[in-house]
């Protein structure tokens, strides 16, 4: 099961800039490009191209108005094309230093591209630019606690909230750092108070939904995911802790729905792809579970899980066009082992029994064969022993004696015939496996 940590929330914005940090950011004086905006926004929410050539005519069209650069890199993103997504979030920047969702973005697509360095480089420079800037020091503090620096980050949030006791992103980092430190209560309280100062912030119920998980609360767990979702709809990292939690609850339609849905948000999402094979998978789609791992491994190579997850679909199930599953099955699973780093004994040592289960797998499935090819050449000597043309009993004709009738009611029946015989039923034997997801456990990121 893998889950995701939000980082940030790109949108679509139209005239109202609700992202954006910066103070009382006025709305383009133009109400053409007021209108165009408003025209883009609209049209992105059923037609990404649309929405997207609409907004790189008006970028083209007001070169002053950086809302047209800032939704066109939204747009790339979607589309993954991340490069095009950069190039045009320092278009708005440079239009205007001012304008802090393209920073914010422009900082969450490194983190995605697991570039922390470069995240942080961006920030530190708006930071320089907007020093009294609480929404971007919150910014870098999530990349802090990315990159595993818990003290660094507590430091600057606690450094926040004595500036702004009702600062949430502080309250949300500070309550990331003990979660990080296996303080559940501390955080769960933390993360009230901040929704008791805004309900309606969905990273409170990300994090919410991280300690049920943890408390191993999967009801709880799903119903935060769900409110998030609920009130942000644009959020892949949400959509997908959602539709994992719904493969663990084997509930699979839904599970494919939600990580669909992050994927339209953010395509290249590994830990969304992974998921979505498990969801395939229980939901008997094989050949699609198997398509989706293996865009995930393509994705992100290093990911060892992906292997063992093809390992055990191929031991399972027969997927058109495979020859051999088992041998496929072993192969996946030796590279499995021989690729992955700090396996636990445990994890090793299931590995290595799906290993054994796939030769006797094997062995089975030959000896059936043989059994059929056998049974099939005695049917053929037996069919070739009769009669070629065998004569039909002829009809009785009239006057000839009729069949002797049944015994009445409370009779005896006839010597030799069968009673109360019990029917035989196939015998079976086979392993059962409960692999909802067929990952390692304790891969939360």
């Amino acid at each position: 099961m893998r889950f995701s940590r939000i980082i940030g929330f790109p949108r679509i914005i139209g005239v109202s800039l609700a992202l954006s940090s910066a103070p009382a950011f006025a709305a383009p004086p133009d109400p053409a490009a007021r209108g165009l905006l408003a025209q883009g926004a609209d049209a992105a929410k059923s037609d990404v191209a649309r929405g997207l050539k609409i907004f790189e005519d008006g970028a083209s069209q007001y070169a002053t108005v950086p809302q047209f650069n800032y939704n066109a890199g939204v747009l790339y993103e979607r589309q993954g094309r991340y490069d095009d997504a950069v190039k045009a979030y320092k278009k708005a920047i440079a239009v205007d230093a001012k304008f802090l969702a393209p920073v914010e973005n422009l900082a969450n697509l490194s983190v995605r591209r697991q570039d922390l360095a470069g995240a942080e480089a961006i920030l530190l420079e708006a930071i320089k630019r907007a020093p009294g800037d609480l929404n971007l020091r919150n910014r870098l503090i999530a990349v802090w606690l990315a990159g595993g620096k818990a003290d660094a980050a507590e430091n600057e949030a606690k450094k926040i909230l004595k500036a702004d006791e009702k600062n949430v992103g502080a309250l949300v980092n500070l309550a990331t750092v003990f979660f990080r430190r296996n303080q559940h209560e501390l955080a769960t309280s933390v993360l009230n108070r901040a929704k008791d100062i805004d309900a309606a912030d969905p990273s409170i119920y990300i994090n919410l939904g991280f300690v049920f998980l943890r408390q191993k609360d999967s009801a709880k767990a799903i119903e935060a995911f769900q409110k998030a979702t609920e009130l942000r709809g644009d959020l892949p990292e949400a959509h997908n802790n959602l539709g994992a939690l719904f493969v663990e609850a084997h509930d699979y339609e839904a599970a494919i729905v939600s990580l669909q849905k992050a994927l339209s948000l953010y395509p290249t999402f590994p830990n969304a792809l992974v998921n979505l094979g498990n969801a395939y998978k229980g939901n008997k789609q094989y050949k699609e579970a198997e398509a989706t791992y293996k865009k995930a491994q393509e994705l992100d190579p290093a990911n060892s899980e992906v292997l063992f997850n093809l390992g055990v679909l191929h031991l399972d199930n027969q997927i058109e066009g495979t020859a051999n599953r088992f041998d496929v099955a072993r192969e996946y699973l030796n590279k499995y082992l021989s690729s992955a780093k700090g396996l636990s004994a445990e994890e090793k040592t299931r590995a290595e029994s799906y290993l054994v289960e796939v030769d006797r797998a094997k062995k089975r499935e030959e000896q059936r064969l043989k059994n059929e090819e056998r049974k099939a050449k005695m049917k053929a000597k037996e069919d070739a022993k009769k009669p070629a043309d065998a004569p039909k009993p002829a009809d009785p004709a009239p006057g000839d004696a009729k069949p002797a009738p049944a015994p009445e009611p409370g009779g005896k029946p006839k010597t030799g015939a069968t009673q109360g015989v019990p029917s035989t039923g196939p015998a079976f034997g086979s392993l059962a496996r409960l692999l909802s997801t067929a990952v390692r456990p304790g891969s939360s990121s």
